[in-house]
């Protein structure tokens, strides 16, 4: 008990505590600008059960004389009751000719474009989400990813046949986010806080189209 209670007052009359609300006070209030903006958006607005869907990645809004990143991890979430992926997987990861990595990192001599992968995301929580991994990284210090307007990647998903009419978003799970800038040859991570999200518009799923099988009986001679 006495040693207890002298690491207490030491504790109390220690600038520790006081150095750790400074510090949550300095994260909290940071003010520097985004690096760059996020957007995921489909080729179309509204489906029909059992349609294809094209998924992009757009990366914007970069900070001003931004040279670039060595490194980007973005997951993209979407409700496995509604969208479906298998047939494009291989091990749970996209087939190459399943996805296509964008114009500014698709020189696999500068750049290490992993396969997405697809997994589970929120582990623990009752929840359909899943979430689709996608990293790139610069091969050489030489070989940034550009700072520039860019699609990085495109993807599909399918919405599965029983799906009944609704609406559901595919969009940046942004508290995944992680992306690398090399500094003076040091590496320094950023986290979701510095990636603007940019909100997706819904996927609407229209009710299935179904067709009669009913047909009236008309003859090919009238005066038959």
């Amino acid at each position: 008990m006495i040693k207890l209670f002298s690491f207490k007052n030491y504790f109390r009359s220690s600038r520790l505590l006081t150095l750790m609300f400074t510090t949550i006070h300095e994260v909290t209030a940071d003010t520097t600008p985004p690096a760059m903006s996020v957007e995921v958006t489909t080729d179309k607005p509204a489906y029909t059960p059992g349609e294809e869907v094209t998924v992009q990645v757009h990366l914007k809004n970069f900070s001003p004389n931004d040279h670039g990143y060595s490194y980007l991890n973005f997951i993209v979430q979407y409700d496995s009751n509604i969208f479906d992926n298998t047939e494009y997987l291989h091990h749970s990861c996209y087939k190459e000719d399943c996805y296509t990595a964008g114009n500014e990192v698709d020189n696999s001599f500068q750049f290490n474009f992993i396969s997405p992968v697809d997994g589970s995301i929120y582990f623990g929580k009752n929840t359909s989400m899943r979430g689709i991994d996608i990293q790139v990284e610069a091969n050489n210090k030489q070989a940034l990813i550009p700072a520039v307007d860019q699609t990085l990647v495109t993807f599909k998903l399918r919405i599965k046949e029983d799906t009944l009419a609704s609406s559901s978003l595919i969009s940046l799970a942004n508290e995944f986010t992680r992306i690398r800038t090399s500094i003076s040859n040091s590496s320094v991570y950023l986290y979701s806080p510095d990636v603007t999200s940019i909100p997706s518009e819904p996927t609407t799923i229209l009710p299935s189209i179904t067709v009669s099988t009913y047909s009236q009986y008309l003859p090919n001679n009238p005066l038959a």
